[in-house]
């Protein structure tokens, strides 16, 4: 006894068909943008596309779905401002001139930097201050012998020592306030 699969026999909806099926309504759909730009009519405060006879409407324009912005220059570098002078237009680089890094910074941002700075020798004197004390810590556990308290100890006082160096470099970089 033979058993074949003959679905697509049966009722003519094979595998053709649904191919064809798909390719009229792929192409219809295609087709679709093309309609949808029909004349679109202001009709008092009603807008349509289909103004039936009416006198009072007005057919108005729609511009179209895509923009294109030109002049745009992805990934690029910084461009040149452009400036007017009594000679017409010059090109100014975009980048600093030496002028403007000898320049005083206004007084808001020294203020600023002062009180940046004060913070930082604060929070430095803090962090000295607490590896005194965990240094002290660590001498006392090396002498009572307690091999769990010194290990932990020892861990402290090298991440106090990170952070004092962290604060120096930080110091460092920032400049040392004038006075006005």
């Amino acid at each position: 006894m033979r058993m074949t699969h003959s679905s697509a026999k049966k009722d003519g909806f094979g595998r053709p068909f649904f191919c064809h099926v798909l390719s009229v309504l792929g192409l219809g759909c295609l087709a679709l943008p093309a309609f949808a730009q029909g004349a679109i009519y202001r009709c008092g405060q009603e807008y349509t596309n289909s103004p039936q006879g009416r006198t009072d409407c007005v057919r108005i324009h729609v511009p179209p779905a895509v923009t294109v912005i030109e002049g745009t220059r992805p990934n690029a570098g910084p461009l040149p401002a452009r400036t007017t002078s009594e000679g017409g237009t010059a090109l100014v680089p975009g980048q600093r001139t030496k002028a403007d890094a000898v320049r005083e910074p206004p007084a808001a941002q020294r203020e600023r930097d002062v009180q940046a700075r004060a913070i930082l020798l604060q929070e430095l004197a803090q962090a000295q201050q607490q590896q005194a004390q965990l240094q002290q810590a660590f001498k006392d556990s090396e002498t009572a012998k307690q091999a769990d308290k010194t290990l932990t100890v020892k861990a402290a006082l090298e991440r106090n020592q990170r952070d004092i160096d962290s604060l120096q470099r930080e110091l460092a970089r920032r400049p040392v306030a004038a006075n006005p």
